[in-house]
């Protein structure tokens, strides 16, 4: 499957760094960081450690740098990260405040590492996230028709086992979003192969995923993609009816998909007739209630960076759930509420919520205004992973979050035009 990206007169300011043979180091780390995306969150720290080393020995680091000072996503990022450590120093101290801190230098850390990608280097970066996400998918296919050894290396991607299973089934929405990016190009002689790896990542996720999140990013990120492609509501009427199409044949041909969004109804009844909060649904709920008052409450710095797991521990503990002892623990020590934005305004206030907000908006407008492949994955990155910054945590959460954010970032070092704030 080739990978190519629509020509334009206007040239990237990075383009010269791909003649220097040496950055192939560069370029090869991007393919494998990439690929390892379905694999154990200590794979993508040894990937982060190995690129910012491979720029760091290979020759024009100082253009690089000149490329990330000129990106429109600087100021958000560095902005991100200098309000949470003022939010820091005026809020109390938590246990939890030098991971929280960590957690935001990282994603400050990932998304420049990716800026200062060459358009190649990141258009390799993209092709490893389709190769691994394809190979995946093989080996869910050989899982399911032979049985694999739970080994670690790939547990979590063949049986549903902690958070980095529904990160692995939300990376493969995503890569079959991308593959529908490619299939839309108005000039691609690969269309068909495009156009079945989509199909391909996208029926592995309906039939084997657990995580509601990774489902709807399957109907969410080709929507976003046809969207970006065609920019009419003709298209995006006849999109709708394709996708509501699919989205029927899966309700009736996966059991899994059927059964997870049946226990939103009894989640919600549970929790408004009986008030009862010992489910997905209703937990979620309740910490984003919880969330939103801290924030409300703390409008300026927010209640204090790392506070969330002392007050949510409070909080639970008033709620008397009259749990099992195990259980009740395993609600009472819910790291984070499951919601990136909500978590940023209650730990550094408004400002802390419209910071990130800003990122996300300027990251889909980058993407909307370049009207090119590279582009439109922007856009369906972007939105994919917003949307699941609202139910889960991608920018607090490695394991969910980490390698998507830095395919978010190449996706933007491959545009063809320099990025227009």
């Amino acid at each position: 499957m080739s990978f190519t990206v629509e020509s334009t007169s206007v040239a990237p300011a990075n383009i010269a760094l791909s003649a220097r043979p040496r950055t192939r180091l560069v370029r090869f780390v991007a393919l494998s960081w990439g690929f390892c995306a379905f694999l154990p969150v200590g794979v993508m720290y040894l990937n982060l450690l190995l690129m910012a080393l491979a720029m760091v020995l290979t020759p024009g680091l100082s253009d690089r740098v000149r490329v990330l000072r000129a990106s429109p996503l600087l100021s958000p990022l560095l902005l991100m990260l200098a309000w949470t450590l003022l939010a820091a120093l005026v809020g109390g101290m938590f246990p939890d405040l030098p991971t929280r801190v960590f957690h935001v230098f990282r994603v400050v850390l990932v998304l420049c590492l990716a800026l200062m990608l060459t358009r190649q280097e990141a258009r390799h970066a993209l092709l490893g996230l389709l190769v691994g996400a394809l190979f995946a998918s093989a080996l869910v296919a050989v899982h399911h028709a032979w049985g694999l050894p739970e080994w670690a290396i790939w547990r979590s991607l063949i049986a549903p086992h902690n958070n980095f299973s529904s990160g692995n089934m939300m990376t493969m929405a995503i890569a079959a979003g991308v593959a529908v990016c490619l299939a839309l190009r108005p000039d691609a002689d690969d269309r068909w192969l495009a156009l079945a790896a989509a199909i391909g990542l996208g029926t592995t996720v309906a039939l084997h995923a657990v995580s509601r999140n990774a489902q709807v990013l399957l109907v969410l990120a080709p929507m976003t993609a046809i969207v970006y492609r065609f920019r009419s509501w003709r298209a995006v009427l006849a999109g709708s009816v394709l996708l509501a199409t699919l989205v029927v044949l899966a309700w009736h041909l996966s059991p899994t998909i059927e059964r997870r969004f049946a226990e939103i109804s009894s989640n919600l009844h549970t929790m408004t007739a009986e008030s009862r909060y010992n489910t997905s649904i209703g937990v979620r709920w309740r910490m984003d209630e919880e969330a939103f008052a801290a924030m409300v409450e703390h409008p300026v710095f927010g209640q204090g960076v790392g506070s969330w797991s002392p007050n949510w521990q409070r909080v639970w503990a008033q709620l008397d759930q009259q749990l099992p002892p195990d259980e009740s623990t395993r609600f009472a020590e819910i790291n984070n509420p499951h919601n990136d934005f909500l978590l940023a305004g209650m730990e550094t206030g408004v400002p802390g919520l419209l910071i990130v907000l800003w990122l996300f908006w300027r990251l889909i407008r980058i993407g909307w205004r370049q009207r090119n492949t590279a582009g439109g994955i922007t856009v369906m990155m972007a939105v994919s992973i917003a949307a699941s910054a609202m139910v889960n945590a991608p920018l607090r959460d490695a394991a969910l979050g980490m390698t998507l954010l830095w395919l978010l970032g190449a996706s933007v070092a491959a545009h063809p035009e320099k990025p227009i704030g």
